[in-house]
């Protein structure tokens, strides 16, 4: 197995990944260690797949120029719960939630003249283990309220189209 490289890895997971013709598949970060040629290919043979086979993935990745490419819906996490949710396109041009507003921030932008404003977050990130009460997010948030958002956590709720966003102040 040392001699493979990353691509034939990739490749022999897939085919191990199918072989038991599964309805769904898990990819957790399956692009994240392949240069960008391989991961255009990579994704390429997985679609391919899914429409041959009649796959559904669940497709876990922090790359979303990969997200965008590859995936009809998108739920976006932070601290393990999900805080957004809808068609990618709906929630990578028009993010309710401040999470995502901030981590799409942070997505560069490959023309040099298009400036976009970074929103870089402040607060504390709070613990995993001990997450705090209310809103996991309003530790870092730049709309919580005192009083709501430190004491309540926000239920996902629909804001149109199927896009649901967990804020108290967005939905």
């Amino acid at each position: 197995p040392h001699a493979f490289s990353c691509g034939q890895r990739q490749r022999i997971g897939i085919a191990r990944a199918i072989a038991l013709n599964p309805r769904v598949i898990v990819a957790d970060e399956a692009t994240s260690a392949l240069d960008v040629s391989l991961r255009s290919q990579m994704l390429d043979l997985l679609l391919k797949l899914q429409d041959e086979l009649n796959l559904s993935f669940i497709f876990i990745s922090h790359d979303i120029a990969v997200i965008r490419y590859f995936c009809d819906r998108v739920a976006v996490m932070y601290r393990g719960k999900v805080v957004e949710a809808g068609d990618t396109d709906q929630v990578c041009d028009r993010p309710e939630h401040p999470y995502t507003q901030a981590l799409l921030s942070a997505v560069p932008v490959p023309d040099p003249t298009i400036a976009r404003k970074r929103i870089i977050l402040s607060g504390d990130v709070p613990s995993p283990v001990n997450p705090p009460p209310g809103c996991r997010f309003h530790t870092r948030c730049p709309i919580a309220q005192k009083g709501l958002c430190d004491r309540e956590r926000p239920q996902l709720k629909d804001v149109g189209a199927g896009h649901t966003v967990a804020c108290h102040l967005r939905s």
